[in-house]
Formats: structure tokens, sequence, C-alpha cells
């Protein structure tokens, strides 16, 4: 079934009966939080997204799961939600029980291999974030060519990686490392939590998207005819507007049952 477009009264209603104070708000980061960029390291989430989902952080648990390392992800939020899961659910806070650090090793080793094979192809960029690496091209001049050269190498690495597709680029990770949906469950699971909303926009949001042993509701940044998501935002510029609507439901549901959020 094709995802339905979430701006209509009928997207939003149904937006309504899973937004709440007992529901985890998962967000991916480039794309959906923060417009896509031609250089990655430049990105930013806007003032205005940052003041709401700090509101939301208020009202509710909010994780952001996300490609990028979690120190990269904290620098382009400018705060810290209750949870960041970085590197694809591979890299989690120091203090949990679900850190690998065997998984940095197994990444600098491909790094090492990779380097050998690509270093020379212009516009191609190997980015080493500790739990997982991505083999950037998006500023290459024929991307089909370096992409194939790209899986060849990839092909070669000891031991064999985890591939993650993505938009311009190839995401690696330890066949042991969690996927984005693994980790969207674990958290549920450890804020004890039976319901997410997740916002994704990219191949690799599709782990959560698929996912059918959770209650999710799943919305896709961009009309995409294969996304899982039920619904679907034209652009990202349309997740201050969401981010807004589901501060005001919360806090209504809040204002009705007396409970003090303010």
């Amino acid at each position: 079934m094709n995802a339905l477009y979430l701006f209509t009264s009928e997207g939003l209603m149904a937006l309504a009966g899973y937004t709440s104070a007992d529901t985890l708000f998962a967000f991916d980061l480039d794309g959906t939080l923060a417009p896509i960029v031609d250089d990655y390291s430049a990105a930013r989430i806007s003032e205005l997204v940052r003041v709401r989902l700090e509101r939301l952080i208020s009202l509710a648990k909010v994780s952001v799961i996300s490609g990028r390392s979690r120190k990269d992800a904290r620098d382009i939020l400018g705060f810290e939600p209750h949870l960041i899961v970085g590197n694809h659910g591979a890299e989690w806070p120091e203090d949990s029980y679900l850190r690998n650090h065997e998984f940095v090793a197994c990444c600098t080793a491909w790094r090492n291999q990779l380097h050998e094979q690509l270093d020379g192809i212009q516009g191609v960029e190997i980015e080493f974030k500790g739990e997982s690496l991505s083999i950037h091209y998006r500023r290459t001049i024929d991307p089909q060519i370096v992409l194939s050269l790209i899986e060849s190498a990839i092909v070669d690495l000891t031991p064999s990686p985890k591939k993650i597709a993505g938009k311009f680029v190839v995401n690696l990770a330890p066949e042991e490392a969690f996927t984005k949906g693994e980790a969207l469950m674990a958290a549920m699971d450890g804020f004890g939590l039976k319901r997410a909303v997740f916002f994704g926009d990219d191949i690799t949001d599709e782990e959560v998207f698929q996912l059918k042993s959770v209650d999710l509701f799943g919305v896709h940044i961009g009309k995409d005819d294969w996304t899982a998501a039920s619904y679907y935002l034209n652009s990202q510029s349309e997740m201050l507007d969401i981010l807004d609507y589901m501060i005001m439901i919360i806090e209504t549901q809040g204002r009705m049952r007396g409970t003090g959020v303010f």
C-alpha cells in the first residue's frame, strides 16, 4: 500500500491517535530534522526546529537514531535528547550495555583496506565514525562508475561487513550491529513504552518502517512509492509544522487531565 500524505484531516487524526506522553518520538537526523547539504560536515538543524524539539523533550521521550556518530549528531542538534543512537544502530551511550567497542576495531581495519583501494578516486570520501564508516561519492563526476568501484572494494573486505545503502553513500557496519529497526525496539524496551512515532527519509530508515512486531506510526520524508511507511511529508521543511502539531496535542491532553505538564 502506498504511503498517504500526512497533512490531511485523516492523516493528522491518525497521528493524533499515537501522540501522547507515553509514546516514543524517534527521528532520523539528516534529511529529517536537518536539511540535506552537499557538505555533510556542515549539516545543522534550524533554531526553530531545535526549540520545538526541546519542548517535545519536556513532554515525552525523544530519541534520534542516526547514521552519524553520536558526537556528530549532538553537534548538529545543539542539545542532547533522551537518547541518541549513532552509526545506524551500532553506537550507544558509554553507560549502555549495548555499547560494543569491538565494532571500532573492525571498522578501523576496513578503513585501512579501503584507503588502499579507493585512494586517488576523485570525489570519494571515507568517513570513519567509530562503530561504522561511510563511503561518500556525491561529489564524483560519474557516480554510477564510482559506485561500481566502491562495491568491488567492499567485496574484498575482511571480515565481511553489513552494507547499508544510502543516497550517494554506502555505509558499512559489523554484521552483529543493530539495525535502526532493532535500535528502535531496544529504545522502546529501555523506556518501557509500547508504541512509537518515527520520522525518516533514507533507505536505512526502511528497517524501522518495515517493523511488524511493534506498534509504530511511520512517516517518510518525501513522496516515494517504495517506502513501507504509512504516511509521508512532501519535504523536510514540513517537520516544523508537524512538531508544533504533536506538541499541541500532548499539551492539550495534559490540560485535560490536569496533570500539570506546564
